[in-house]
């Protein structure tokens, strides 16, 4: 049975995609877990979101093929019939991942094993990848079944590792164990054991941080993509300065930093 579930703990949403027995995920997972993300983005009380999968060794193997195929299906019977063609393009996967990477807090994909193909591209919408080390592999592997990927992976990845980068992976389908990904860049961290928890101790630190300040440094640095610098450093001008204009928590911080004589701790 499919299930995309949400626990809230200590001002932690953790998100879990479960479809035994491989991990596929699919349009009703996607339908599931829109209004789960609607309701994290209200709840104030909610400051970082995680996403991992529900089956040992699998976050998202990757959408499924069956309905992509019955999907194309669609797409030539519409075009036999001469009628509009709708555009595809903008599935409710895409949405969905675009609504993860413009999401109003932190987002961790906290990796547990194989993750590919639709998995990847949550992935990539995540301000944050940790993976946990493992006999599996993460990447864009859709043109070993014949596509691209479809729902903003080969734009994410290009921006994440370059555009060299991301045309070799997609175009020959490579895919990397979590060591390699590290190595390549296309994730933070790889860690031994429970990836799931690593993942509760970066959200641990990153909830104590004033939420404004966190909104805005999301906003500038994803906005920026197509804008001139000074387009973007205008933009980061305004949200310091109205940063500085309305968060009190802000002011507090910067005072208790200069009262321990210019002393914080690292990470």
């Amino acid at each position: 049975m499919t299930s995309v579930n949400c626990n809230k703990e200590n001002g932690i949403g953790i998100v879990k995609f479960t479809n035994p027995p491989k991990g596929f995920l699919t349009s009703d997972m996607v339908t599931e877990a829109i209004p789960i993300m609607e309701d994290l983005a209200n709840d104030d009380n909610i400051k970082v979101v995680i996403f991992t999968g529900g089956l040992p060794d699998v976050f998202i193997r990757h959408f499924s093929v069956e309905e992509i195929i019955v999907m194309s299906e669609g797409i030539r019977e519409r075009r036999k019939k001469g009628l509009p063609e709708p555009r595809h393009a903008r599935t409710p996967l895409r949405l969905f991942w675009e609504n993860v990477d413009n999401f109003n807090k932190p987002t961790i994909a906290a990796i547990n094993g194989f993750c590919g193909g639709g998995g990847c591209e949550l992935a990539l919408a995540c301000d944050i990848r940790i993976a946990q080390e493992g006999d599996y592999t993460i990447g864009q592997m859709e043109i070993l079944v014949g596509i691209l990927p479809g729902a903003g992976g080969t734009t994410r990845l290009a921006r994440l590792v370059g555009v060299g980068k991301a045309l070799e992976w997609a175009l020959r389908g490579r895919t990397f164990y979590p060591s390699e990904a590290k190595e390549e860049g296309l994730i933070h961290h790889v860690v031994e054991g429970d990836v799931l928890q690593s993942a509760i101790n970066i959200a641990n630190e990153l909830k104590d941080k004033p939420t404004m300040a966190l909104q805005a440094i999301k906003q500038v640095i994803k906005s920026g993509w197509g804008k001139s610098t000074a387009d973007g450093v205008d933009e980061e001008g305004d949200l310091f300065t109205n940063l500085l204009a309305s968060d009190d928590q802000a002011i507090e911080m910067m005072k208790e930093y200069v009262k321990n004589d210019h002393k914080f701790d690292k990470f």
